[in-house]
This record gives C-alpha cells, structure tokens and sequence, in this order.
C-alpha cells in the first residue's frame, strides 16, 4: 500500500487560508464599477439582472452598494455646495457669483457629453442653471454700481420692477426652453424664476446725496439679488432627485431622451459662456434699462421740510430747452402743476424720513408711499398734497 505523501509543517492551513480566501468575496474593481455607473441606465440593469444569474443576489447587491456609495458621496459634496449658495454676497462683493463654478468643477468630473449618463447630463445641467443664476446675481452687483454713480436719479421704483422683470424674462426664457429638454420639474423650477421680489426691505442705509428713486432703484435690486440666490439654492438642493428622476426616464425614452440631454447640456453650457456670463446678463440689463427711458418724458420733484422746491429736473429728449423756456415764459416762477407730464415727488420732512407720490400726466395721483421714518408725517404730506397740490419753484432744470 501505498504511503501517503507527506506534508510540509504548515501546508495544510495555507491549503485552508487559500480555500477561505477563495469562497470568500473578492473586492469589486473601481473600473467596473465606475463604467457601471457611465453606463446607459438600461444596459446597466441587463448587466445586473446577468450579474444576479451568474453570482447570486449577494453579488448583486454588493455592486448596488457600491454604485450608490459612490453617487451619494458625491451627491452630499455637490449638495453642501448648493446650500451655500442661499444668501447672495453683500453690497460690492462678488465671491460667491465668481467661486460657484470653481467649486462645482472641482467636483463634477469635466468629461465629455458622449461619455455621461443621463443622470450625470440632468445634474450637470443643474449645476450649469445654478451658474447662471449665479452669473445673474453677479451682473446685478455690476447694475447697482452703475445706478449708484448716478444712473437712477430719474427711476421711480415701479418703472425699475418693470425694467427688472423684463431683464429676467429676457435673461431666463431661454434658460427656461433649454431646461424643459431635460426634465418639466427643472423647467419649472426657472420659471418661477422669472418675476420681481414680492417684498422689498431697505437693507442699508440712504447715503448722502442719494435721491430717493436711486435709493429705491438700490434696495430693489438687492432685493431682487436675493431672490434670485434663494431660487438658486431651492434648485440646486433638488439636483440629486433631478438627476435620479432623468435615470429612472432614461430606460423609457431610449436614444431620443439621451439626445434632448446632450442638445440641452451643450445648450445650456454656451449660454452660461456667452450671453449668460455676468457680463453678458449685464449688457441684457442695461439695454432693457435704457430701452425703458428712450423716448421718455419724466420730472422728478425733491422739496425740503418747509415744501420749498430744492430739486426739479425734466428728463426728457429736450428736457434742458423746456426748462429754460417755462421758467422764461412764468417770470421765473412756475407751477409745478401746471407740467404737464409724469411727476415724482419726494418730500423729505425730517432726518432720513422721506414721503414720495407719483402723477401721471394729466396730473392724477397713482401712488403714494413712506418710509418707516415718514410715517409720521405721512398725514400731513396728504393734506398737503389735497390743499395745494405741487409746489411752485424758480428751481427747475433738465437734459
């Protein structure tokens, strides 16, 4: 009979180590996983429904678990992002506008269209929409500079949230046409981007020498700085159920799905570099502003505590002339009333307190209002403005 071979010491528990490591799972390779997660939705769920034929469910769910620790991780990163971005930058800052894409870049990986899932094609184009908004706020800090070295003197408020909301509509619909290619909800989500802000608060205090239409036409636009930036926040926290929702209608749509992706993507991203950069939302903004003001004839009014005239400008294309010529033809003292034109006047009765009225050119009152400060005096800027109406002046000028 036959002796039986001898072992080595310690040969039977490698040939044990060697069998459990065998049985045991083997971990999963980063490339597949990550061509799993590039992978078109539906070929992916035919290489796991083979992968579950072949290994069992325990493989399976191995790979599943790997695919989502790998989107959530980035998912969370993105997201803290985003949630940074719901307060706009202060007064003369524009960190936030210029640092956004920096940041979003630094996470997203930069490949191209061809090699994305339709997940990553909705969530890029969310993060490119989150620019945008970004690049709006940023020209809306270039906006405010320009009203305050003296481009709002001649804006009461309620021409400035028409100016304002036809600069978004014209700045926003196209971004809007683009996002309904990917998915409704993102179309929705910039659609209620488009308007003016419901409420508008004083945020820093009139400097000296600003007039009151300047003053207001400031606090509006950072009003509506913030309301873009809380738009842009509400988006971009729903970006990963965005991006979910296009992967689960990739497997439905087919090609022609894909293809609304990649046009809209590349769509967006052009726009974000040309007419949508922070430059060119500003050009947008200052067309539609001086749009709004050709061909526009407008007096503004500023009157001291004692109702005395202190300011009487017409703007208009021969404002200079006209001022001149009334003044020559009343002897020096004309009745404001007597103007037939659009008329703002601000009366300023106390300290930092200040009452303002709107007329049309038939001289009918459309609007009167106060600050916090004027409210005290706001009675008594009505009964004026009932006994007497405008004031008379020797003080009138225009361009």
């Amino acid at each position: 009979m036959a002796r039986a071979a001898r072992r080595r010491p310690g040969e039977e528990l490698e040939e044990e180590q060697e069998e459990e490591r065998s049985e045991a799972p083997q971990p999963l390779d980063s490339g597949t996983i990550t061509s799993l997660r590039e992978a078109d939705p539906a070929a992916r769920a035919q290489a796991i429904l083979r992968l579950q034929r072949l290994h069992g469910n325990a493989a399976v769910q191995r790979v599943i678990h790997s695919l989502q620790v790998t989107d959530a991780g980035r998912d969370a990163r993105v997201q803290q992002i985003g949630d940074r971005a719901e307060d706009p930058a202060p007064s003369g800052k524009l960190e936030k506008a210029e640092l956004y894409r920096e940041a979003i870049e630094a996470e997203l990986d930069a490949a191209p269209v061809a090699d994305k899932s339709e997940r990553d094609l909705v969530v890029d184009s969310v993060n490119t929409i989150g620019q945008i908004f970004a690049n709006y706020q940023a020209a809306l800090h270039l906006f405010e500079e320009a009203i305050g070295s003296g481009m709002g003197e001649a804006v009461p408020q309620e021409l400035a949230k028409e100016i304002l909301r036809e600069g978004a509509r014209d700045v926003l619909q196209p971004v809007f046409a683009a996002a309904a290619e990917t998915a409704g909800e993102i179309g929705d989500q910039v659609a209620r981007s488009i308007g003016t802000p419901d409420q508008v608060r004083k945020e820093q205090a009139r400097s000296a020498g600003t007039s009151a239409p300047a003053y207001a036409l400031t606090n509006l636009v950072v009003a509506e700085r913030r309301r873009i930036a809380q738009r842009q926040m509400k988006l971009l926290k729903a970006q990963v159920s965005l991006g979910d929702l296009g992967a689960m209608r990739a497997g439905v749509g087919g090609g022609a799905f894909r293809e609304r992706l990649a046009g809209a993507n590349l769509l967006l991203n052009k726009l974000e570099e040309t007419s949508h950069s922070p430059q060119g939302i500003y050009k947008t903004l200052m067309e539609r502003y001086k749009k709004a003001l050709v061909g526009r004839t407008e007096v503004t009014i500023l009157v001291d505590p004692q109702w005395r005239v202190v300011r009487a400008h017409i703007t208009a294309a021969n404002g200079r002339k006209l001022a001149g010529q009334l003044l020559q033809e009343h002897s020096g003292w004309f009745d404001l009333n007597a103007l037939h034109l659009s008329r703002q006047l601000t009366w300023e009765p106390a300290e930092l307190a200040q009452c303002e009225a709107l007329f049309d050119a038939r001289g009918t009152l459309r609007a009167a209002t106060r600050n916090q400060k004027g409210a005290a005096h706001f009675d008594e800027f009505q009964q004026r403005l009932r006994a007497g109406g405008l004031p008379h002046t020797s003080v009138l000028t225009g361009d």
